[in-house]
């Protein structure tokens, strides 16, 4: 990966890579002809990697703060399992604002509390959400009859007062999932 950041973004790129991950500082001149997302998939593509990143344009004096929202960011990706790629703030911006302390974000963890006891009913809603509430997918994807994704989802329903194919409550619902599945424990 460091070799193949090397090769494509030049010499005054800065970066701190481990195993896991890690942070790169692009100066704006040395991506504004191919753009960020080019630039990813590039170094992916020579290091055979399939690259999850965000991205955070700052000043030379908010790096600090933009590398850590950065930081959240991925953070948010890696917790809801979203697809590689580059993501940056327009992409998870509602996201990100759902996992912001206050009194909405103690509201949205309790919804899904009547849930905490049913691993199940918790895949079965994370999946059907991301599924595009297409039940035959959902069931396609979890090893499970289409009749019982309807009874799951009619026994969230009963827990948790929300059904998942009305609209208002769908809302509530994915609001929800993202605080859980980004903040999972009390603060």
């Amino acid at each position: 990966l460091r070799h193949a950041l090397a090769e494509r973004a030049g010499g005054a790129t800065l970066s701190t890579l481990s195993a896991t991950g890690g942070t790169v500082l692009f100066p704006a001149a040395e991506v504004a002809a191919t753009g960020v997302e080019h630039l990813v998939a590039e170094i992916g593509r020579a290091a055979h990697l399939s690259i999850a990143a965000t991205v955070v344009e700052a000043s030379i004096t908010d790096i600090a703060d933009a590398a850590e929202r950065a930081h959240e960011l991925l953070d948010i990706v890696q917790r809801l399992e979203l697809p590689c790629g580059l993501y940056g703030f327009d992409e998870l911006a509602l996201e990100y604002q759902l996992t912001r302390p206050g009194p909405a974000l103690a509201h949205l963890r309790a919804l899904l509390a009547p849930l905490d006891g049913h691993p199940d009913l918790l895949a079965t809603l994370r999946c059907h959400i991301a599924a595009g509430l297409n039940r035959r997918r959902t069931g396609k994807t979890l090893n499970l009859h289409p009749n019982t994704v309807d009874y799951r989802l009619r026994r969230i329903a009963e827990l948790t007062g929300f059904h998942a194919h009305r609209y208002p409550d769908l809302w509530y619902l994915r609001s929800a999932l993202v605080v859980h599945s980004v903040r999972p424990h009390r603060d």
